[in-house]
């Protein structure tokens, strides 16, 4: 762990006060939970913060104790003097948010992702770590701070997650030391489990079975690809369902070596998040970085600024062309 930039963090959450804490757009587990811990100790601290997403928290993850607080725009009248962006390897991706980023904030970027740019005026960076949440209980612990039950079901929320249940290489025997806390803190793995993966509403069923008839294979079953489209989510109202587990069906396929899953903006037709996954044969993340995007070797993601069948098409170039050149 990278001592010195974890350090440079603590001192400026500790000199400064009134804090913007936003992450990716799109939000899921990682994204949510290391906003409410740092969040956690920020309050515990002494200082004022707020949390800002573009997107809404999907129904999974509102279980989770300050989920509710987490908001689309500034409160009238706060005033920031520094911004914790987590889990962001480019600060585009914080997506509308970017626009109360202003020159005299204090850019505080905390990401575990290998493909970060260190834009912030301070960076901490640690690509062996499975995730921002676990990043955020080396600080609980360095500042000596008590982490309560909510501050560790976040974490959990956000590890669990990040390492798809502890199956992804990002998976450390230091990841399951941190759990390990976690749970004798009184945390419920059969709980969070429940809360998080099984207890789906009605309508993301229905809409992952729209996403499934939507799967296109090609390039000799190397390539898979899913895509949720806007006219899906008008038809049935919805805007704020869990779909990171999305991308996992296409993955499964037998014989494929990179999926990609495109979801169309409700409120904008014209930005398209993308999300790759890899078996390990391609390094997704430089395709996602050839996008403004980025992640890890096997799973990235980017959002593109332009219509859903001009980015279909240009990720797809892209990816066959590294399926073509590397397997």
């Amino acid at each position: 762990m990278n001592n010195d930039e974890m350090q440079a963090v603590i001192e400026e959450l500790k000199k400064r006060d009134d804090f913007i804490i936003t992450a990716h757009v799109n939000p899921e587990g990682d994204s949510v939970g290391s906003q409410l811990a740092f969040f956690s100790i920020l309050k515990k601290i002494g200082k004022n913060a707020v949390m800002l997403s573009q997107d809404d928290v999907p129904d999974n993850l509102r279980f989770l104790a300050g989920s509710d607080l987490i908001r689309s725009a500034m409160p009238e009248g706060f005033r920031p003097a520094a911004a914790v962006v987590l889990d962001c390897p480019v600060i585009e991706r914080v997506g509308v948010i970017q626009k109360y980023l202003e020159d005299r904030i204090t850019v505080i970027n905390v990401d575990h992702h290998v493909s970060n740019e260190m834009y912030g005026d301070v960076s901490w960076v640690e690509p062996k770590m499975s995730s921002v949440g676990e990043m955020a209980y080396h600080v609980f612990k360095n500042l000596g701070i008590t982490i309560d039950s909510d501050a560790a079901r976040a974490m959990y929320a956000a590890i669990v997650t990040d390492t798809g249940m502890f199956n992804y290489n990002n998976t450390s025997g230091g990841t399951h030391r941190v759990v390990g806390d976690l749970i004798d803190k009184g945390i419920s793995p059969g709980l969070m489990h429940r809360e998080i993966f099984e207890e789906k509403p009605m309508m993301q069923i229905k809409m992952l079975g729209k996403v499934l008839t939507s799967t296109q294979v090609e390039e000799n079953d190397l390539l898979a690809y899913v895509t949720l489209t806007r006219k899906m989510q008008e038809e049935d109202g919805v805007t704020n369902i869990a779909t990171d587990e999305f991308i996992n069906y296409p993955r499964s396929i037998k014989g494929v070596a990179v999926a990609v899953f495109f979801k169309e903006g409700v409120n904008d037709g014209s930005q398209v998040s993308v999300s790759f996954r890899s078996n390990g044969r391609i390094n997704v993340n430089e395709v996602a970085a050839g996008f403004g995007g980025g992640g890890h070797k096997n799973a990235a993601g980017c959002l593109m600024y332009c219509d859903l069948a001009e980015a279909t098409r240009k990720v797809l170039d892209e990816v066959k062309r590294f399926i073509r050149e590397k397997i």
